[in-house]
Formats: C-alpha cells, sequence, structure tokens
C-alpha cells in the first residue's frame, strides 16, 4: 500500500488592465495546467478565476511509478467496464419485454457469443493487475460483479466454474467495489479525473 496525496488547488490571479475587458479570456479557456473558470471586474482590476490539474505528491519514486501504473491500468479498462454496462441495460431491457423462454435463451446466447468474439482477444492482451481492476469496475459500472452477472443469465454451476478458473489466476470474479478506502478509493479518484478530462 502506498500513500499518495492529491492536491486540488485553486488559483485566483489579479490582473490590472486599465478599463478594458479585452484581456479576460473567455470562461472555458483552456491553458496547460487547468483551466479559467471566469472573471470580475472590479474598478480598473479584473480577477481571473482558474482551476489548475491536480498535484500529486508522493512520499517516494516507487510510490510515483506505482500510483502512476494504476492510473494507465484504470484508463486502459474503465472503457470496457462502462460498455459492460451498455450490454447489461440492452440485455435486461430486452429480457423484460421478451415473454417466451425459448427466446429469452436465444438473445442471451446470442450477446454471449458477440461478446466472446469482440473481447476475448482484446482480454487476452490484458495484465492480470488489468484483470481484476475490471472486474471492479464492471461491479462498478452494474451494480453487480461478474460472478453474479453470470450467476443471473447462465446459471449458478456456470458462474462457478468460470470464478474457479479466475481463481486459478489470483482472480475472484465476485469481488465487489468498495470507493471507501483503500486501492478502490484512488481508482474512484482516478475515474473523476478521467470524467472530469483531468488526466
Amino acid at each position: 500500500m502506498f500513500r499518495t496525496h492529491i492536491l486540488l488547488i485553486s488559483l485566483t490571479v489579479s490582473l490590472a488592465i486599465g478599463e478594458t475587458l479585452a484581456a479576460a479570456p473567455p470562461a472555458s479557456y483552456r491553458f496547460n495546467g487547468g483551466r479559467y473558470t471566469g472573471y470580475e471586474v472590479s474598478g480598473k482590476d479584473t480577477t481571473i478565476t482558474a482551476v489548475l490539474n491536480p498535484v500529486f505528491v508522493f512520499a517516494s519514486p516507487k510510490d510515483r511509478r506505482q500510483y502512476y501504473r494504476l492510473v494507465n491500468n484504470v484508463k486502459k479498462v474503465y472503457p470496457y467496464a462502462m460498455e459492460a454496462r451498455q450490454y447489461m441495460q440492452e440485455l435486461e431491457d430486452t429480457l423484460a419485454k421478451t415473454k417466451s423462454s425459448r427466446e429469452r435463451e436465444k438473445f442471451i446466447s446470442q450477446m454471449e457469443r458477440e461478446i466472446v468474439r469482440k473481447y476475448t482477444p482484446i482480454l487476452e492482451k490484458m495484465t492480470f493487475t488489468q484483470g481484476k481492476i475490471l472486474i471492479k469496475l464492471i461491479d462498478r459500472e452494474t451494480q453487480r460483479s461478474p460472478y453474479q452477472i453470470l450467476r443471473q443469465f447462465r446459471g449458478r454451476m456456470t458462474a462457478g466454474f468460470y470464478n474457479a478458473i479466475a481463481k486459478v489466476f489470483k482472480a475472484d470474479l465476485n469481488q465487489h467495489y468498495d470507493p471507501s478506502h483503500g486501492e478502490d478509493a484512488q481508482i474512484e479518484e482516478i475515474i473523476k479525473m478521467i470524467e472530469a478530462g483531468q488526466i
């Protein structure tokens, strides 16, 4: 476990520009290291408010390497977790409208084949660490672990079989995401920065 301190800094810059607003940048203007959020005129002075991107302070070079390795891993797998959420939504919407058990099974099998065809080459290139993070993020996005998803749509035996295989590789398909502490808390911070366009 490594310690990382994330400092979120708000910077206020005062500029004297006479009686004109020409020098004041638009609120949406971005610069290297942050973005302007607005400005306020008081007499001949204009106060520009800017929010800087996060500044990271590490206890050691090792902590720094570990943190940026985590950032890179989250950035790689997070899009696939969001796609898993879309698949789950489509699956549930379709099954809710399908009355026939045979048609439901057919649709589940069809979607399973599509997912296997599309994602097997991608998953094969992931590291074990990336796979473990993906398991957590699927739980974050769908409110269900991959084990629970398998059990719901493919049955308890199938879910148990795949989870047993995952445990051989020191993974757990029933692992849940808890952003309140530990590495999951760091992952949550990273996701928020990704969504805010800060990293």
